[in-house]
């Protein structure tokens, strides 16, 4: 029995010196397998953008994917959304000048596609260092606990990752993505022959509904734009007022919930960084603020819209139709959030738009 006993001492003590070498070697082994599937998608996507720009000049693409903003300091707090927001619009500039010299020769829709394939990689770029820095950084100090985080952690790093490589593959066909839902959804009640505004991407409607005085406002497309919502709403605030304001836009669903699934409330509905949501609020919450959102994953947002979503967006489309009717107000602005790629200005048939087939429905 002594000799078990002392045996089982040993493998003991061996375990405790042993367990966290090879805890470390199957952590970096995942680790590294993400970060080799990260840079091969890193890769795809300048290939990508290399192929759509028509650039040689790979040099040129490498110093446009390095572009970085540097945050506002936000030490004292006051001014600082209007600080966010210019350094938003000078990052948008600078791309647009970036796309310039990628493909001089473009017209405005495809310099839209490569100003929103920038931005994409970018942020893939963004991912690999930090999973590169993350790893390194472990090394070097054998911090078992940070390498513990990173592996728990990895699954949602890479499922976001492959989501943005889904949207760059979309947006470089300029095919409809799932964030382009809002859009979508206003698009349906722009007629071709209706009289149109562009201001700042976005493409302003003014048209009568049922007797109500009806302005709609979208990004313009089909190129994939976001427009810049809060400069439109200011110029067109400036002039009239509305009863009533409705917001359509994709959000985001959680774990359980179907995809599709349309949801009306109140506020402002519009994702991102949350400074046009800041400005929005302040411009429009002294009106009737409609919030209508269409449910999706982030892979669906970021991918190739489904027919599902395509459904959701006539779904959506009823149920504003639906408190227009039921609604008192003489005049109703109706703004649709999100990313127009591939779609146009007016959908008269959203049949005809390239989405992903039944079999491919998540």
């Amino acid at each position: 029995m002594r000799i078990i006993d002392i045996a089982g001492v040993l493998i003991f003590i061996i375990l405790i010196i042993f367990l966290p070498i090879i805890m470390r070697m199957r952590i970096y082994a995942s680790i590294e397998g993400a970060i080799a599937e990260l840079t091969g998608m890193v890769g795809d996507a300048e290939e990508l953008i290399l192929e759509l720009s028509q650039v040689k000049e790979r040099e040129l693409l490498e110093g446009c994917l390095e572009f970085f903003i540097v945050p506002p300091a936000d030490v004292d707090p006051h001014g600082v959304a209007e600080k966010f927001r210019r350094l938003l619009e000078m990052g948008d500039e600078r791309l647009e000048k970036m796309a310039g010299k990628l493909a001089p020769g473009a017209d405005p829709e495809l310099r839209a596609r490569i100003v929103m394939c920038l931005k994409i990689g970018t942020g893939l770029r963004g991912i690999l260092k930090f999973l590169n820095h993350s790893l390194e950084t472990a090394r070097k100090t054998g911090n078992l606990q940070m390498l513990l985080a990173l592996q728990m952690n990895l699954a949602l790093i890479m499922r976001t990752a492959r989501a943005y490589m889904d949207g760059l593959r979309a947006i470089s066909s300029c095919l409809p993505i799932g964030d382009g839902a809002g859009p979508l959804t206003v698009g349906m009640l722009i007629d071709e022959g209706d009289e149109r505004e562009y201001i700042h991407d976005m493409v302003h409607v003014r048209k009568s509904y049922h007797g109500k005085d009806l302005s709609i406002l979208r990004p313009r497309g089909p190129g994939p734009r976001l427009g810049k919502i809060v400069r439109a709403l200011e110029e067109i605030l400036d002039e009239r007022e509305f009863d009533r304001i409705i917001m359509v836009d994709a959000a985001a669903k959680l774990e359980g919930e179907e995809t599709g699934t349309v949801a009306e409330g109140v506020g402002v509905a519009i994702g991102g960084s949350g400074v046009e949501k800041w400005f929005i609020e302040n411009m429009t919450l002294s009106s009737d603020v409609t919030a209508v959102i269409i449910k999706m994953g982030p892979e669906e947002a970021l991918g190739q819209m489904t027919g599902r979503i395509l459904e959701a967006c006539s779904a959506a489309l009823e149920t504003i139709k639906r408190i227009m009717d039921e609604s008192d107000a003489g005049s109703v602005l109706l703004i649709g959030v999100g990313n127009s790629s591939g779609i146009p200005n007016a959908v008269e048939d959203p049949l005809k738009l390239k989405i992903k087939k039944d079999k491919e429905r998540n």
